[in-house]
């Protein structure tokens, strides 16, 4: 019987992380979309983006898409980069650092969206 490696149980699992982040960025994004585009034209003028951030569900709204942005985004650049030799030899490495630039990018992101 072959034991799993991490490799098995991972790839499999940040596959279907990756098309259900996916599914989710498209109905936010469709949402965005919407609310700045469709509207009204005054929706993207600067009292209006200002006044739209300080309501808490957009606010909600914002810090998911961000969320889902950031994930979507690394988790597709550690796929990429495991596909090469480098990654392949480096696994751990490119999993780790991925990872802590997604925390590192949703924080960041986050704090702006907070401080507004």
């Amino acid at each position: 019987m072959e034991e799993k490696s991490a490799k098995n149980v991972l790839e499999p699992v940040a596959w279907l992380l990756q098309m259900i982040s996916g599914a989710i960025l498209a109905v936010l994004i469709t949402v965005h979309f919407y609310v700045t585009h469709m509207v009204s034209h005054e929706a993207i003028h600067y009292n209006a983006v200002i006044e739209r951030l300080h309501s808490t569900g957009y606010k909600a709204m914002y810090a998911a898409l961000l969320f889902f942005v950031a994930f979507h985004a690394f988790n597709g650049l550690r796929a990429i980069i495991l596909d090469t030799n480098f990654g392949a030899r480096n696994r751990g490495a490119v999993n780790a650092l991925t990872m802590l630039l997604f925390v590192v990018a949703f924080v960041y992101g986050l704090y702006l969206l907070v401080i507004v």
